[in-house]
């Protein structure tokens, strides 16, 4: 006897599956009919799948959210007045507008530039130059621009490459003490025997006259916080605080700032932006320069990327990420300048080391600009640590006498960064 033919195996799951029939009390309920979980194919209610969706985007939403609170914020609170530091316009601490006002009062014309060729063309016989740009927005060759024009040159508070092009014959020694608050002109040029004293701090400089010097925290050598050239065409201000508004008044300040700045008739305070990078000529572009066949090889690449994005993007499930063993080489050239160091004994040398670098690694972590003070830093520092000035002060201007001296000094400056990265 022959048994029955069975189905085809496609046959049997090609079949439907079988379909839940209605609760017996499903059109017993108040209302009738089938509520809205039993509509559903996944077994979930329309609300759920909502509440999912919202779930998803939620992080989307309050990230738009945020954008749009800033720009609104943004444009309510934004202000036109000037705020930038030693500024003419700048009627804060940090600006420059007291003493602007007092030279036009005293006749002497103030030009204030908004471009680097505006600079070199308010320059003339009979003018000072005054040059602040803290930032480095002026080249090389845009400084060189400024020593051809015929005019005295002032400079605050500049950096060694700056120094180099404007000034050769003056160079950096380092921040100056803020101990004492003032000091004594002690040199023979005019204007600093006439203020007498400024206010301590700032940068200090060595060159042909030396005049306000105090002891440099970095190597204890002595600089001076207004140092000029031989034939006094150009003049250095360390100490950028004596022409603000808020140091104008204090001991000799605006005695030398005013004799300094306003000897010429005509003044022309000039602070370069980010809009004087681009005035050394037209921009190249970067097309010119490459060979003829790169055009089509770029489109045919574009080509081949977005058939790649389409064949990889249809898989399901996000990318899968693997952590890779990264190598790290030792700091062969630190640890050849520090053996350098040791050979030739220089332990204070090494010191002023440790002490600049980690002032500047302390102001980075403190968000505290460039130009900060030493006592700047660490009153900064014992705000977030909540430990005694004092205390702060013995650790980072300590100069250790001898290599286990050396030793401790530095772990000791290594446990405050770390104190402070941990707050």
């Amino acid at each position: 006897m022959s048994s029955p033919a069975r189905p085809p195996a496609a046959a049997v799951h090609a079949s439907p599956a079988p379909v839940a029939a209605p609760r017996p009390d499903a059109d017993d309920r108040p209302g009738g009919g089938a509520s809205a979980a039993e509509v559903m194919g996944n077994g979930a209610t329309v609300l759920d799948t909502a509440r999912r969706r919202f779930r998803r985007t939620l992080p989307f939403l309050l990230l738009a959210l945020v954008i749009a609170a800033v720009v609104v914020l943004t444009t309510l609170t934004r202000s036109e007045a000037d705020t930038r530091p030693l500024s003419p316009g700048n009627a804060s601490p940090g600006g420059s507008r007291a003493l602007v006002q007092v030279l036009q009062d005293q006749g002497v014309q103030v030009v204030r530039p908004e471009s680097y060729a505006e600079a070199l063309e308010s320059l003339s016989e009979g003018t000072t130059l005054f040059l602040s740009d803290p930032d480095r927005w002026l080249n090389d060759e845009q400084l060189a621009g400024l020593t051809g024009a015929p005019a005295r040159i002032v400079l605050a508070a500049p950096t060694e490459d700056q120094l180099d092009v404007l000034a050769p014959a003056i160079s950096t020694v380092g921040p100056l003490s803020d101990e004492p608050d003032t000091v004594e002109a002690r040199c023979d040029d005019d204007d600093a025997r006439a203020a007498g004293s400024i206010t301590s701090g700032g940068s200090g400089y060595s060159g042909p006259s030396e005049c306000f010097p105090a002891a440099s925290m970095t190597d204890g050598s002595a600089g001076g916080s207004y140092v000029t050239t031989a034939n006094q065409d150009t003049a250095v201000i360390g100490n950028a605080d004596v022409l603000t508004n808020e140091g104008i008044a204090s001991a000799g300040n605006a005695a030398l700032a005013l004799r300094v700045l306003g000897s010429e008739p005509v003044l022309v305070w000039y602070l370069p932006t980010t809009a004087d990078l681009a005035t050394t000529g037209t921009p190249v572009d970067a097309r010119n320069l490459l060979p003829d066949w790169i055009n089509p090889l770029m489109v045919w690449l574009l080509i081949c990327s977005g058939i790649a994005i389409l064949w990889r993007g249809r898989r399901l499930g996000p990318l899968a990420t693997e952590p890779l063993p990264v190598v790290v080489r030792a700091a062969e050239t630190a640890e050849g300048r520090a053996r350098l160091y040791q050979d030739s004994k220089s332990v204070q040398h090494a010191a002023a080391n440790l002490q600049a670098a980690t002032l500047s690694r302390l102001a980075r972590r403190l968000r505290l600009p460039q130009s900060s003070t030493r006592s700047g830093i660490i009153d900064a520092a014992a705000v977030r640590t909540g430990r005694p000035r004092p205390d702060l002060a013995r650790i980072i201007d300590r100069i250790p006498d001898g290599n286990r001296e050396l030793v401790q000094f530095s772990q000791e400056l290594l446990d405050l960064e770390k104190e402070i990265n941990q707050q």
